[in-house]
């Protein structure tokens, strides 16, 4: 498998736009249905699992937003949390959370430390965190709100002693 870095990926969109004339949009729909189909295929029972998708302002935001949408719609309830006021959600990502705030699910909005610190606590009780508030424009060190998400998703993925038995995080989930 090829792995391509931020700045190829970005030019791989760019020349499937250019030269298939599939939309930004449409390659968003298709990255978030391509997640959506491997996790209920990679995983039984989704339906019951408590998902947390976490989504910054960007397109992988808006990948994120897909995925929650397109898990709701096939039986999960799927939690989302943006990192960002929705009014700055712009472009592709700003389509898809509109279609998520029709009424599909739940939307956390946390901009500040102050109010991850309650929200914190979805992560220990989740069976499956998707990690999407950063993508392929990230420059530099992750800092402040979102650099403290960063620790605590890691943090929650590696508790000594997690549960175990139905209803537990899956080690493949880790």
């Amino acid at each position: 498998m090829k792995v391509l870095t931020a700045t190829q990926m970005r030019e791989a969109d760019r020349l499937t736009t250019e030269r298939y004339g599939i939309s930004s949009l449409q390659l968003m729909e298709n990255a978030g249905a391509a997640i959506a189909d491997f996790l209920r295929g990679k995983f039984t029972g989704l339906e019951q699992r408590k998902i947390v998708v976490l989504c910054g302002k960007g397109n992988n935001g808006g990948d994120g937003l897909v995925v929650a949408r397109l898990l709701k719609q096939s039986g999960c309830s799927p939690k989302v949390i943006l990192f960002s006021n929705p009014g700055s959600v712009e472009g592709d990502a700003g389509v898809n959370l509109k279609h998520w705030q029709k009424g599909l699910g739940e939307l956390r909005v946390v901009t500040s430390s102050a109010e991850w610190e309650p929200v914190r606590a979805e992560l220990d009780s989740a069976d499956l965190i998707l990690d999407a508030p950063l993508g392929t424009g990230l420059r530099g060190p992750v800092e402040g709100l979102l650099g403290s998400v960063i620790a605590d998703v890691n943090a929650a993925r590696t508790k000594p002693g997690q549960k175990t038995g139905p209803g537990a995080r899956p080690p493949e989930l880790s």
